[in-house]
């Protein structure tokens, strides 16, 4: 299960964008160990509305192609991980992270995908 419920995050959200509380406030409202997570939620909500907020329960299959060019935005400093993810409609932005971090280490080879 998720830590945080999308009606949850949503409640966040419309109290933060209602603009009387910031981020730092709201985490410490509502025990939030860190007010990144409210501030990748808003950002999400901004660009993919209340579908942003959501956890993908299907794992993507995303083409090495695509990958590829999405590391190669981040790493050209175009754009950050955040950003990406809320552009490609991407619900979790540590997925970037990852692909980065593997095409560091192992070049394309890390982004193919991995039998199981």
């Amino acid at each position: 299960m998720a830590k945080y419920s999308t009606e949850f995050k949503m409640k966040l959200v419309k109290e933060y964008l209602e603009g009387k509380i910031g981020y730092r406030e709201l985490a410490k409202k509502y025990n939030i160990p860190n007010k990144r997570a409210i501030q990748t939620w808003v950002s999400a909500y901004k660009t993919q509305g209340y579908d942003g907020l959501k956890v993908s329960r299907r794992n993507n299959n995303y083409s090495l192609e695509f990958k590829l060019n999405v590391v190669n935005l981040y790493l050209t400093g175009e754009m950050s991980y955040q950003s990406l993810a809320n552009n490609l409609k991407i619900n979790n932005p540590s997925i970037i992270t990852q692909w980065v971090n593997e095409y560091r280490k192992k070049g394309i080879e890390g982004l193919k995908p991995k039998k199981r």
